[in-house]
């Protein structure tokens, strides 16, 4: 095969010498010359992807394994990007519909309910306000047919003023809000739910650290067996390589199968993890959304489109940049 290469190159030096010796070469033209270098790299192209398919098939198991492996790292990824997403939304909705509930004590007569209430819905950070009473609050306890304490007589449950809060209304106001409303002798106890509020932005803020944790790990995990898979791949097809090279290929013509096999599988394998977490989504969210979800007023949201298209191009990228990494170490090209 070397001596068949050589031959040809020799062929081709003396063909080239013969013809300039009766016919100048001609000159290409600018723009003939840009349309011949796109033609090059697009037939380089074609032909890296063709010889990376082929090796893919001829190395399948272990391409195999190495998707496998990558669709579970990112897997945990998306996992962590959908809760923090559906964290979010959660925490948005109670900001936007920000609570505080007056208890009342037990004996209120209507008029001071009624004037607390008229006191209240003059208030900015006010948006609207309901009176609750015992009956009321044992029916949606009713509601919930796993509850027990529906079985309670009405007059356990004491009567409430729920109030609705203004948009954007912050933790500030609504403390002096509660204050100031719980200065008057019909009011019992109020509740603004503030203590809540702090632990929902502790878990969003430990979900961010989570999500940025797993997201460098998975980093390390796709360069890792990326990089692993492709120094199989050289070490199996180093005798085809020592021949392109012997033959004059380039190489980026030697370099482009492996970093486009690099790029497939974690294109492949966040690819897979997307669709695996949408038909999981899909599968549980009615579930979600009559438990978990109903309590927060919410209902359950997949990752956006975008996030989702980021993901899996951005597999992509790190496991071509992986490739690269493997082919500067474990091949002298």
């Amino acid at each position: 095969m070397t001596t068949r290469c050589s031959r040809r190159a020799a062929t081709a030096s003396s063909t080239s010498t013969r013809g300039a010796w009766w016919r100048p070469a001609r000159a290409l033209a600018p723009g003939q010359t840009a349309r011949r270098l796109d033609g090059e790299r697009t037939m380089h192209l074609k032909t890296a992807f063709t010889r990376a398919a082929r090796a893919m098939r001829e190395d399948a198991k272990l391409h195999l394994v190495a998707v496998s492996s990558l669709t579970v790292a990112f897997l945990c990824l998306a996992t962590a990007l959908l809760g923090m997403a559906n964290l979010g939304e959660v925490a948005e909705a109670w900001g936007r519909t920000a609570r505080m509930s007056i208890y009342l004590q037990d004996g209120a007569s209507g008029d001071d309910v009624a004037q607390l209430r008229l006191l209240l819905e003059g208030l900015p950070e006010v948006r609207r306000v309901e009176h609750h009473t015992g009956a009321d609050a044992r029916a949606e306890l009713a509601q919930d047919e796993m509850s027990e304490l529906s079985g309670l007589p009405a007059d356990v449950f004491p009567a409430s003023l729920e109030v609705e809060l203004a948009g954007g209304t912050d933790t500030a106001r609504i403390g002096a809000v509660a204050e100031r409303i719980s200065r008057f002798e019909v009011v019992e106890d109020v509740e603004t739910y503030h203590g809540w509020f702090e632990q929902l932005a502790t878990l969003v803020s430990a979900g961010k650290i989570t999500a940025v944790a797993l997201a460098g790990l998975v980093l390390l995990c796709v360069l890792f067996v990326v990089g692993n898979t492709i120094r199989l791949a050289i070490a199996g097809r180093q005798g085809e390589i020592e021949v392109l090279k012997l033959c004059g290929a380039s190489d980026g013509f030697v370099r482009g199968p492996f970093l486009v096999e690099g790029a497939v599988q974690g294109f492949v394998g966040a690819l897979m993890a997307v669709l695996l977490l949408f038909i999981t989504f899909l599968s549980l969210r009615t579930h979600i959304d009559a438990t978990i979800a109903g309590l927060a007023g919410i209902h359950t949201v997949f990752l956006q489109p975008g996030v989702s298209l980021a993901l899996i191009l951005g597999g992509a990228f790190i496991g071509a940049a992986g490739s690269a990494i493997s082919l500067r170490r474990y091949m002298a090209v």
